[in-house]
């Protein structure tokens, strides 16, 4: 018999419990040995980086076992693959007209299986159903939700006493004082290659212990696919070329934030809130396409710098993060080949051609509610560029604009409340200034092309 269950709203644990497992340093609950098999929530299961963490679970059935999926509910068929490979509990679907599909789905494949009484997981409808998916109690909760929609998710995980294992940025961006605040030394691991590789470049940092000699934390980019281009070849760019990248296959915002450097910016902001180190101490420089395999770099005072470097495949930081502190499970890519030659080269970011990190230096040193307004600015802008109203360089242009007109809410003043409500004024100003804005280039073509 299929099951289907409408939760209460917000964490399903009952309260003392809650309160039990969020009393407990982190590390008494996830540095078991390699013999310990971690009980995994996976937020934005279906999205790019929730389904190859699902192919590490799945890999690795002796260190990671999922017990809730979480997806908005737009592919309700790959959703359902999903929980009948991992034998999840429950699953959780933003979109409540999507349990349906989902239901009739889950019980096709489960008869294709051979297995046609297998029972369905327990059923999360709608905004609550992900509420009780991100209260869930769970070793490890993998944060993968696309945006600022991120931001309560992270928050309940942390009040629920999970380790949160962050793949969405916006939840540091937006929300950082709010998480500050809200997460214990060493609860938040993040899921970012550049971050992953700057956590294990700090010895110590795991465990809530300072790394004594820092002087410079240096995320590498590998410049998107115009990082050559003059500023006028800038003006010209294609939604469609702009959703070409080099190295990555991402969804589309966080592609084209790729050939702004947007996201290299909400990196610097996102590290910042990390490691804790100041602005003037985080740069960025280029590690061009087809290298990236050095993933970012720490320097030290003694003039030593350490870097972590593989193969660029996602499934390794994810690894890293569910697994944190402990190394990943053995094989989960093919390390780089040293037997041959290789040539590394790095070079600085043109700032003048691409502004992005300027201004996310300038969001984050604001503070406050600042950050928030660089990343709603930047979607809608991202949004209008992709639906062919502007041009690639008024992307940038709109950060600056609505970042200019913003009295910041300062950082002991953020609320959830206060960062909704910024998100919500940046987006309407952002959209007031793209109707004003120089509109995208008509690209003539001659017949017969």
């Amino acid at each position: 018999m299929y099951e289907s269950l409408t939760p209460a709203p917000g964490p399903v644990m009952p309260e003392r419990v809650r309160r039990n497992r969020a009393s407990q340093p982190v590390a008494s609950r996830v540095l078991g040995g390699n013999s310990e098999v971690r009980s995994v929530v996976v937020l934005g299961a279906t999205g790019s980086v929730g389904s190859q963490a699902i192919d590490v679970i799945a890999a690795s059935p002796s260190r990671f076992r999922a017990v809730v999926l979480a997806a908005g509910g737009a592919n309700p068929g790959l959703l359902a693959r999903q929980a009948l490979r991992t034998g999840a509990r429950a699953v959780a679907v933003t979109d409540p007209s999507a349990v349906e599909a989902f239901t009739a789905a889950f019980a096709a494949l489960a008869r294709a299986a051979g297995t046609p009484r297998h029972p369905l997981p327990v059923m999360l409808p709608g905004t609550e159903g992900l509420s009780a998916a991100a209260g869930w109690p769970c070793d490890v909760l993998l944060n993968a939700l696309p945006g600022a929609a991120g931001l309560p998710a992270t928050l309940t995980a942390l009040e629920a006493g999970s380790l949160v294992a962050l793949a969405n940025k916006e939840s540091l961006v937006a929300g950082g004082p709010l998480i500050a605040r809200a997460a214990r030394p060493g609860q938040l691991v993040p899921v970012d290659s550049e971050h992953s590789a700057i956590m294990q470049c700090l010895p110590g940092w795991a465990y809530g212990c300072p790394t004594h000699g820092i002087q410079r934390l240096i995320l590498t980019c590998s410049g998107g696919p115009f990082r050559t281009h003059t500023a006028e070849q800038l003006a010209a760019v294609t939604p469609a070329q702009a959703l070409d990248h080099p190295t990555w296959r991402m969804g589309p915002l966080v592609t084209v934030n790729s050939a702004t450097l947007v996201n290299k910016g909400l990196e610097i902001i996102e590290a910042q809130a990390l490691f804790a180190l100041g602005y003037d101490r985080i740069t960025a420089v280029i590690h061009p396409h087809p290298q990236s395999v050095v993933h970012s770099m720490a320097e030290y005072a003694d003039g030593s710098t350490l870097a972590q470097t593989a193969p660029p495949d996602m499934r390794l930081p994810i690894a890293t993060a569910l697994a944190w502190p402990q190394r990943p499970p053995p094989s989960v890519i093919a390390p780089c080949d040293w037997t041959g030659s290789h040539t590394w080269t790095f070079e600085p970011v043109d700032t003048d051609r691409f502004p992005a990190l300027v201004l996310a230096r300038h969001a984050g040193s604001l503070g406050g509610s600042s950050p928030a307004v660089y990343n709603a600015a930047n979607e809608e802008a991202v949004a209008a560029f992709l639906a062919g109203a502007i041009p690639f360089t008024a992307i940038t242009q709109t950060i600056e604009h609505v970042l200019t007109h913003h009295v910041p809410i300062p950082d002991h003043d953020l609320t959830l409340e206060a960062v909704n409500a910024t998100d919500a004024w940046a987006r309407h100003h952002a959209r007031e200034h793209l109707h004003t804005a120089t509109p995208a280039p008509v690209r003539h073509t001659r017949k017969g092309d």
